[in-house]
């Protein structure tokens, strides 16, 4: 990468920066919309998935963006994260578990999955919250270079 002659880094790499992030943001918006329509395994999956690239992308380009609007941003994400994970957590013990072996066993999945829907249930009002506040156009003029 060059410097130019005031030593500060070139305006493309800001652009590129401001794309990147601005490109992965709109794949977040698209995974909250189908998430909050159907949260199956797959979509919780993906929406981690892309929650974790943005959150990465703002973490790797952190000094093209306003320092206190990225850490409330990320914040935010961290806090849909967590709540994703609820959901996923369970996902997996139940998976990994595998089937009906005795009454023990039986019993424990099924207080797994009623974790889950309480976790669906918390997570389906937070998407749908994020859907209303139009998250997105808050924070594009934010990340724009």
């Amino acid at each position: 990468m060059s410097v130019d002659r005031r030593g500060s880094i070139p305006e493309a790499m800001d652009q590129f920066a401001s794309v990147q992030v601005n490109r992965l943001l709109g794949k977040l918006v698209f995974q909250v919309r189908h998430a909050a329509k159907r949260p199956d395994e797959e979509a919780i999956h993906d929406l981690r998935v892309s929650i974790r690239r943005l959150s990465q992308c703002m973490r790797e380009f952190r000094q093209f963006f306003p320092r206190h609007e990225t850490k409330k941003i990320l914040r935010q994400l961290g806090k849909l994260m967590d709540q994703a994970a609820e959901m996923r957590n369970r996902d997996i013990a139940i998976e990994l578990i595998g089937g009906p072996e005795g009454s023990a066993r039986q019993e424990f999945v099924a207080n797994l999955r009623r974790e889950r829907e309480q976790a669906k249930r918390k997570l389906a009002r937070t998407l749908a919250q994020w859907r209303r506040s139009d998250f997105s156009r808050k924070w594009r003029p934010w990340l724009a270079a």
